[in-house]
């Protein structure tokens, strides 16, 4: 919600600089991420409600060809009953995009947020302190147009995922990785494209598994480095100014270097269709099958385990905007999500292999007014279903409901 915040407020101001005051009340009626049949913990509340006090500032500004742009937030986060989850969190956006007077042009972005992180009972158990998750994110890409109809596209990046909690089982989900894309990109027309890219990626868990000497006494972590390889094909086609059609398919490989039973080899993609009917609504249907990394370690009768809630996983969404006047918006979304869940245990004379399966559907709704230039005002409603498949499934409800206003001033 942040994030629409920030750009609602950027693009609303005639001048490069805003600052921007923004205070929002939320409902959560499964904060703790308790299954169906599950009950609070002693002192802890199943639902709560929120307040939310956020700063914001960010500038746009054009300069010749070149254009430099950055963004925060600045959020402290209260709850009414469940006061252990009280945190304070950012978010932060920045980026360069260049050109030149040729035919090469670039980007660079750099992203970072941290948030309250809560799990579900059966990933890693009901945690009774705040675990504050930071995601850092940084892309580069340069472009060079070869010919008039052909164009070469270099990109890179690196993320980087930390918790605050220094509980094993917590930081044994943090992780890098690096990666880097050559494609090929073929326009020839105005209204279609298609193309061929090879990439590679280079990860890390630097706290996958607690080691132990022969006492069983913790004597350091065991690291897991992880690689993936990819061809991917794509091709983006509009045949009117009112309906465009986006494809990806990639034949990738993933390997690493502990946990094996992660490893994949496959197809996955993209395929979205946008549809503008008026100039007042927008619909967008997309559906995406990809891996995903939040593999961590576990324990399973006090033997070391991995349990990996994405393995591949499948989403289908369906969204909609519709804007019946200039300073009023409604927009809604379904969302179909089905996942494969795998737990292994490295342990030959006690093998307890168990699998399962995630069936998520998720309906959201969210309404904006702005009756000035320097203020918002606004809600959302988003209802949870999941549904849980197998020894490691887990099925529970939630529905979350907040509304906010903000200020902003050049």
């Amino acid at each position: 919600m942040l994030a629409c915040l920030l750009g609602s407020g950027a693009s609303a101001q005639t001048s490069p600089y805003y600052i921007g005051l923004s205070q929002t009340l939320g409902y959560d009626s499964n904060l703790l991420r308790l299954g169906l049949d599950e009950n609070p913990p002693a002192d802890f509340f199943k639902s709560d409600t929120s307040s939310t006090t956020t700063l914001l500032a960010g500038f746009d500004q054009g300069i010749g060809r070149q254009r430099v742009f950055a963004n925060t937030s600045l959020r402290d986060t209260r709850y009414q009953r469940n006061r252990a989850f009280d945190n304070r969190g950012y978010n932060l956006r920045a980026g360069l995009d260049w050109s030149t007077v040729e035919r090469l042009s670039g980007s660079v972005n750099f992203n970072a947020n941290r948030n309250l992180q809560r799990f579900n009972s059966a990933e890693i158990g009901f945690l009774r302190e705040k675990n504050l998750e930071t995601v850092r994110t940084l892309t580069t890409s340069i472009s060079l147009g070869l010919i008039t109809e052909y164009s070469l596209e270099l990109s890179g990046g690196r993320t980087e995922v930390s918790n605050s909690l220094q509980q094993p089982l917590v930081q044994a989900r943090e992780f890098s990785e690096d990666n880097v894309a050559l494609g090929l990109r073929w326009r020839p027309s105005s209204i279609s494209s298609v193309g061929l890219t090879v990439g590679s990626t280079r990860g890390l868990y630097p706290k996958f598994r607690v080691t132990v000497d022969a006492q069983q006494q913790p004597t350091g972590f065991a690291a897991d480095r992880f690689k993936r390889d990819d061809l991917e094909l794509s091709a983006t086609y509009r045949p009117s100014g009112a309906s465009s059609l986006e494809a990806k398919v990639s034949s990738g490989k993933t390997v690493y270097d502990l946990n094996s039973q992660r490893d994949f080899s496959g197809l996955t993609g993209r395929l979205a269709w946008t549809w503008q009917p008026t100039a007042k609504l927008l619909f967008t249907t997309s559906v995406t099958r990809d891996t995903g990394q939040d593999s961590y370690a576990t324990a399973i009768f006090t033997l070391p385990a991995t349990a990996d809630y994405s393995r591949k996983n499948t989403v289908w969404q369906v969204s909609s905007s519709y804007s019946p006047s200039a300073k009023v918006s409604i927009t809604s979304s379904v969302v179909y999500y089905r996942g494969e869940l795998v737990r292994t245990i490295d342990n030959p004379f006690l093998p307890l292999e168990a699998s399962g399966q995630d069936r998520v559907t998720q309906i959201s709704l969210g309404a904006r007014w702005t009756p000035l230039r320097s203020t918002q005002v606004g809600c959302d409603l988003s209802d949870q279903d999941r549904r849980g498949q197998g020894p490691l499934g887990v099925s529970l409800r939630g529905t979350t409901f907040s509304c906010y206003g903000q200020l902003s001033l050049q």
